[in-house]
């Protein structure tokens, strides 16, 4: 079993959500409500906003051969990179109004799910499973990714930004998606 479409995946979604509106969100909703509950809620739509990507992933390997794939997921990839590098969302500073929601779950679930939907992380597991062909792998590394920088959201609160500058996790993380849109590109 190659593990490789998990790994590659866990790195470049956990980087990528280092610092990003998500991330500030889950800090903010844990700063509020009970963290196993806020954690409960992002996972729940984690789990199925993953789930549809990975599937429309499959769906597009059907119907679209491997090296078109390749090219369009490395010009994807790259395109993700500038706009990471270049738009800087620093208005967004995290603070999250009441939803009016009755629970901490349903409340985390909603805002994550409409945070992460059509977010360059859920278009990158697209890429990734059209790419890799391997739904699961992929699925699994996206999930444990994200679920691993929403927990040191929620554990660690607001001392992630005080540890490491969002300015500097962003350039990195966009960094990252330029090396894989090469490497895409380059068939590796």
């Amino acid at each position: 079993m190659d593990i490789t479409p998990a790994i590659t995946t866990f790195g470049l979604v956990a980087l990528a959500e280092m610092g990003d509106k998500t991330q500030l969100i889950v800090i903010a909703l844990s700063t509020r409500y009970s963290r196993t509950h806020v954690f409960a809620g992002l996972m729940a739509a984690f789990l199925v906003l993953t789930a549809l990507a990975v599937g429309v992933g499959e769906v597009v390997v059907a119907f679209i051969s491997p090296e078109v794939i390749g090219i369009v997921a490395g010009l994807l990839f790259i395109l993700f990179g500038i706009i990471t590098i270049l738009v800087n969302d620093d208005d967004d500073n995290g603070n999250v109004k009441n939803p009016g929601a009755r629970s901490a779950f349903m409340t985390a679930f909603s805002l994550i799910a409409l945070a992460e939907l059509g977010d360059k992380t859920e278009l990158a597991v697209i890429a990734l499973s059209a790419q890799y062909h391997d739904p699961f792998m992929v699925f699994l590394g996206a999930v444990l990714g994200l679920g691993f920088v929403s927990a040191l959201g929620v554990a660690v609160v607001g001392k992630l930004q005080m540890m490491v500058p969002i300015e500097k996790l962003r350039i990195g993380s966009g960094i990252l998606f330029l090396v894989f849109g090469v490497l895409f590109l380059l068939g590796l």
